[in-house]
């Protein structure tokens, strides 16, 4: 019966605690305040002032667990009292903030660290499965009110620019923000620059669309503007933002069809880029969100759509649905490598590949593809996953609001 008071109490008094009288929380904050105190000046507090203040933290307990209001809210008033007396017993409001912090932090950082891990999607690699940062032209940016739901729904950022003078484009880069989101500057003959929060890739492409970045036998070609001409009017939106489960491959094996992430230690993503302007923007990137479409020991091979696994084509799910080509997915299926075009390329249509099984675990090897194989650079170009890479699979899309959200295949 006692244990049952006990757990009643502790639910009222931390999970249900804004419902429980006023006496009472101030009472719960007073027993905290007196524990708290005792520990932190126990070497400078005489065993006396020790005693005092854990006899009437006691006394306090106990009232709180009889619910005895009257006693409880004595025994607070009366401690109140003393520990104005005491130094160091009040807690100024920036001191307890500053505190909260810090716990909010470490707790944070654990769970990022040794649990859920969040993941920023900046391509569109794996589109239509999940979506990279997408830019779309608009005719005009909408009031306080349209931009604020498309913020609150689909992550989306509108971005205008305008020339004020004659310029050139002469440089496009991206760089990190705020540790999960991707900016790129566009820099001009006259040294201005324009921020857009998108991905690199995504930024070409719109610029391509516009006319204003051409691709020549002799290099890149980019635009110039004319005063008062739009250099840039669209909506952008953010990628989807996941949750990485970092501990599920301590407990289980890889599966094969299922969305995972890893690092790119060792994976030389640019020795074989097929296209340097289109998939630019993945070039550099210290993490990769792909399909899991090889294990160790697997026999790969593309046969334009279908991916074959061991000589057949692969039966799982996802993998069969990116192959089958139908909407929304890209109507041209997994696409095979020729080895005349792409001679450095891990996957072409010289020979099926396998995945070494060591018996070293670290050094186990799987395939990565992107559902948007047409614009996704991925184990056809630079080879193997190792498994010493892996984070672990994609388990949630926390944001934004949009049809992706929830569980993630």
């Amino acid at each position: 019966m006692k244990h049952l008071r006990l757990f009643l109490n502790w639910l009222l008094d931390n999970v249900l605690a804004w419902f429980t009288p006023q006496w009472r929380r101030q009472g719960r904050e007073m027993s905290t305040a007196l524990k708290r105190y005792v520990d932190y000046h126990r070497h400078q507090l005489d065993s006396e002032a020790i005693t005092a203040c854990n006899t009437l933290r006691q006394e306090l307990e106990s009232a709180l667990l009889n619910w005895d209001k009257e006693e409880a809210t004595r025994i607070t008033q009366q401690a109140g009292l003393k520990g104005e007396a005491l130094p160091g017993f009040k807690r100024g409001a920036v001191v307890e903030m500053v505190e909260s912090f810090f716990v909010i932090m470490v707790i944070f950082l654990g769970l990022r660290t040794y649990y859920l891990q969040p993941f920023r999607i900046p391509t569109g690699s794996m589109q239509p499965s999940l979506n990279g940062i997408i830019v779309h032209p608009v005719d005009e940016v909408p009031g306080f009110a349209q931009r604020t739901w498309d913020m609150l729904t689909l992550g989306s950022a509108y971005v205008e620019a305008t020339a004020d003078t004659s310029k050139t484009l002469v440089n496009i880069e991206d760089h990190p923000k705020y540790l999960l989101f991707t900016e790129t500057t566009l820099s001009f003959s006259d040294g201005s620059k324009v921020n857009i929060p998108s991905a690199k890739g995504a930024v070409i492409q719109y610029l391509k669309d516009q006319g204003k970045l051409t691709e020549t036998l002799f290099g890149i070609k980019l635009g110039s503007y004319r005063p008062g001409e739009t250099i840039i009017r669209a909506r952008v939106d953010a990628g989807d933002m996941i949750l990485v489960n970092r501990v599920a491959y301590h407990f289980r094996k890889p599966e094969r069809g299922e969305t995972f992430v890893f690092d790119t230690r060792g994976i030389n993503t640019s020795m074989q880029p097929p296209s340097a302007l289109r998939m630019s923007d993945q070039l550099a990137g210290t993490h990769y969100i792909k399909r899991l479409c090889g294990l160790p020991g697997d026999t790969l091979q593309i046969k334009t759509p279908y991916l074959h696994v061991n000589g057949e084509p692969a039966r799982e799910s996802t993998i069969a649905q990116v192959a089958a080509g139908l909407p929304p997915y890209n109507p041209e299926g997994y696409q095979e490598l020729s080895h005349r075009t792409q001679p450095l390329a891990y996957m072409t249509d010289l020979a099926p590949v396998q995945l070494q099984n060591t018996t070293n675990p670290a050094m186990r090897e799987y395939a990565a593809l992107g559902d948007n194989t047409t614009n996704s650079l991925d184990s056809r170009y630079w080879g193997p996953v190792h498994q010493y890479n892996i984070i672990g699979p994609a388990c949630f899309t926390l944001w934004p609001f949009t049809t992706h959200w929830g569980n993630i295949r």
